[in-house]
């Protein structure tokens, strides 16, 4: 990480809330700062994510508060202070194994602060490019459908994740795939206008509107998408590229030794148009656990044709 960025965040032993003493920045984004804390009276080391928008926030004079960098920018920044508090209080709800736990929020020197769980691991694009080859199998069960599970009980809850991607996916040294930054997700049965988030390759259409309706099936692309990326190591053409002429080439074209079914249904979790999307998670996740145990039936078949 560069001088900039390390400028930008809080220094080292820097205390919030007589609790969090800060041991290291290791992100920053064009909304926030990410930390490594050490909590004081748990003695656990945990993650920190503090609300800095970079083109209207400074340091004050103490290196420590936060403030605006003009009078004219205080509306705009106000008004995604209230986005992060949306993201820390639909967090605080969310109580699963494959999401990342919310730990606390509050808001100290001028703005506003998220701790969550640490994990140490790989996001997930990291992940699979770390691998020389990946083991479908293996990979289906232990980090797909888990990742369905944390999905699934998001949707329940009414809620959609709307930044699905291979770096929001925290995979841990345990192999345990967790869900992160909840920073886009919103509760999809709103009519409220929605803010406009995309993240090319990863979203679909209807996110590049801030009327348009968004809900599970916006998810599904997302999650197809990081599939795509996953077993081709190539993240998919953008959607607004595809509108008028769709040059997403097929899953098999970039890899063919990926199985049918689960191209087909990675494909159809792809298209453009919402109502040609496979529909709900229930059915894309039958697919995948299909596709998992035909490996299964495979990988015995070959070990009993082995020489004994």
């Amino acid at each position: 990480m560069g001088q900039v960025e390390r400028e930008r965040g809080l220094k080292k032993g820097t205390i919030l809330q007589k609790a969090y003493r800060i041991k290291k920045i290791i992100s920053t984004s064009e909304l926030s700062n990410v930390y490594v804390v050490y909590h004081l009276k748990s003695k656990r080391t945990l993650i920190l994510k503090e609300f800095f928008p970079q083109a209207l926030a400074m340091r004050d004079l103490d290196h420590v508060k936060v403030i605006c960098r003009r009078p004219s920018l205080k509306t705009k920044f106000d008004r995604l202070l209230d986005s992060f508090w949306h993201e820390a209080s639909l967090h605080k709800e969310l109580n699963h194994a494959n999401i990342i736990g919310y730990i606390d929020h509050f808001a100290e020197n001028g703005t506003g602060y998220l701790v969550v769980d640490y994990c140490k691991g790989k996001t997930l694009d990291a992940y699979v490019l770390a691998q020389t080859e990946l083991d479908l199998g293996a990979f289906l069960h232990q980090t797909v459908l888990p990742i369905f599970d944390g999905l699934d009980y998001l949707h329940k809850k009414g809620i959609i994740h709307r930044d699905i991607k291979p770096k929001n996916i925290l995979v841990t040294e345990a192999g345990e795939p967790m869900l992160i930054d909840f920073g886009s997700a919103i509760y999809f049965v709103s009519d409220e206008p929605k803010p406009i988030v995309t993240t090319e390759g990863y979203s679909p259409l209807e996110f590049y509107s801030g009327q348009s309706k968004q809900g599970v099936v916006s998810d599904i692309y997302s999650l197809a998408a990081t599939l795509y990326y996953c077993l081709t190591k190539e993240r998919p053409v953008d959607v607004a590229a595809r509108v008028i002429e769709d040059t997403l080439p097929a899953i098999r074209t970039r890899n063919p030794d990926v199985p049918l079914l689960l191209a087909n249904v990675i494909m159809w979790g792809l298209a453009v148009d919402s109502k040609k999307r496979c529909p709900t998670l229930k059915l894309f996740a039958t697919a995948i656990r299909a596709e998992h145990l035909i490996w299964k039936g495979k990988a015995r078949f070959s070990l009993k044709k082995l020489p004994h």
